[in-house]
């Protein structure tokens, strides 16, 4: 697996950088949500459980980039979807941290997160599959779904 990584082009290693950024932003919203409902408990431990998975990914995705990227000149990177999505998050984030909002609109700004960055990860397993890095976004679209999942039973508690 070694030898394919070392094959990665330059563009998919600013990728990773991008990635990283993606996920640190999300990680940023949700520290915000955990910083805004503090006074409920378990809440609170919600939004700190899914942004500390968000800064352990944009982690992985940076140590990804930088074991790739010894001794490489930066490349244009072109993922207009990526930089889409990373431009959203920066409006989302804007937005929570300037306006009052419920934790009814908090769940679905997450729902919102979650399911686009799914959908990332999704389409990038094919992207990455052809220099071993398809593992790191299958492992995060998991992440994603479980994500999902804490949130639709935060917001429909099992009785």
């Amino acid at each position: 697996m070694r030898n394919d990584l070392e094959k990665l082009p330059l563009n998919k290693i600013h990728a990773l950088d991008v990635c990283s950024m993606i996920e640190q932003k999300c990680a940023n919203i949700y520290r915000h949500f955990e910083r805004m409902f503090s006074d409920n408990p378990g809440i609170k431990a919600l939004w700190h459980k899914i942004a500390s998975d968000e800064e352990n990914h944009s982690a992985q995705f940076r140590l990804a980039a930088m074991n790739l990227g010894h001794n490489n000149k930066d490349v244009t990177f072109k993922d207009k979807k990526m930089l889409s999505l990373l431009s959203k998050l920066d409006s989302i984030h804007r937005f929570v941290e300037t306006e009052t909002i419920t934790l009814s609109k908090a769940f679905e700004i997450a729902l919102f997160i979650e399911q686009d960055l799914a959908e990332r990860h999704i389409e990038s397993i094919l992207n990455y599959e052809d220099c071993g890095l398809s593992e790191l976004f299958v492992k995060m679209e998991k992440y994603d779904q479980a994500h999902l999942s804490l949130l639709q039973k935060a917001i429909i508690p099992e009785h």
